[in-house]
């Protein structure tokens, strides 16, 4: 039986494990949208009358069970760790439904006993994730614009709360975009400060080198200190642009030589080197968009060469030299096409 926490707008429903199974019709495949970081995610359906609801579309994310990862580390710890975990994102996202855009509206939550099932119901109706889309043709380029604003303006917003929030963990693969092309962040394993608190890294996954974030987005500023900071979101978030602008995802091609990954921001950095030229007086000014955009009726060939520059600046590993998120948002806002759409 499904309790209420809080009442009114913005209440939290706790359901079972059933009501899951029954929302996305026994976690079908064809409801399966994809696998994030310790969890899976679902399109769900409240069918018409369920405790009063009329029927819905939803979004279901479960985390993966403690028992079936493959860690050192006895299963009891890791479920512990995992249980925390989910309980920060039920305290993150009362204290915000329905008052931050960007981000998920909680509906509903499971948690079943003998680390059976952890989940979440989320009153949001998804398409897919921002990393499933950025090599598609009707992905364009004013969508693909209007996502990176609403991204930095949520983590401006985020870094903005005293004591600020830290991500740590953004990457295209834990944004959700609805069926508005609005990016939604889902993942919060690793978000910090706020009315969470801050969070130790001495768990289970720091020690196994496991709670480091997304790979392709890791900041190398944090592989040298140990320090997150706001610097550290906004490379991760130059990645995302970079995704948007380049057509590929972080992790598209290896090094044959090697058999490494060659990410994106180390592409971005060889193609655009920051300093002019001795031979130049004039800086030089580079577009990392995809050709493919020049087709379309919405391209600005100066907003291409503005947001490659700033992508490029954010990745930059000289953390000095990284715009603010209220850097960030305000060229973005500069953008012909920006100014159009207002």
């Amino acid at each position: 039986m499904a309790s209420r926490i809080g009442g009114g707008e913005g209440e939290v429903f706790e359901v079972t494990q059933q009501d899951l199974e029954l929302f996305t019709d026994n976690f079908s495949q064809n409801n399966h949208i994809a696998k994030a970081q310790y969890c899976e995610l679902y399109h769900g359906r409240i069918p018409q009358g369920w405790k009063g609801f009329e029927a819905r579309d939803v979004t279901v994310k479960v985390w993966v069970k403690a028992a079936e990862m493959n860690f050192k580390y006895r299963v009891e710890a890791l479920y512990q760790h995992l249980l925390e975990n989910f309980n920060y994102e039920i305290t993150f996202l009362k204290h915000h439904n329905s008052t931050t855009s960007n981000l998920p509206v909680l509906m509903a939550f499971c948690r079943v006993d003998e680390m059976e099932m952890l989940g979440v119901v989320y009153d949001l109706k998804s398409m897919n994730t921002l990393r499933n889309f950025v090599d598609k043709g009707e992905f364009k380029w004013l969508d693909r614009i209007q996502v990176a604003v609403r991204l930095a303006r949520l983590l401006e917003l985020l870094h903005g709360y005293q004591p600020r929030y830290l991500v740590r963990d953004l990457s295209a693969a834990h944004i959700m975009l609805d069926q508005d092309l609005n990016p939604v962040l889902f993942n919060f394993f690793m978000l910090t400060g706020g009315v969470i608190g801050e969070k130790k890294d001495d768990t289970p996954f720091q020690q196994n080198r496991t709670l480091f974030g997304s790979y392709g987005y890791i900041d190398s500023a944090y592989v040298m200190t140990g320090v997150w900071c706001e610097a550290t979101d906004i490379f991760a978030l130059g990645v995302i642009l970079l995704e948007l602008l380049f057509k590929l995802t972080v992790d598209h091609h290896i090094d044959e030589k090697t058999g490494a990954w060659i990410y994106l921001h180390l592409d971005a950095v060889n193609l655009y080197p920051l300093k002019k030229s001795r031979f130049s007086l004039k800086e030089r000014k580079c577009s990392f968009a995809d050709k493919s955009f020049e087709e379309e009726p919405e391209f600005n060939l100066r907003d291409g060469q503005k947001i490659s520059k700033l992508a490029r600046l954010c990745v930059d590993g000289d953390l000095r030299i990284r715009p603010s998120t209220k850097n960030v948002v305000g060229k973005l806002q500069e953008l012909q096409k920006v100014k159009f759409k207002k």
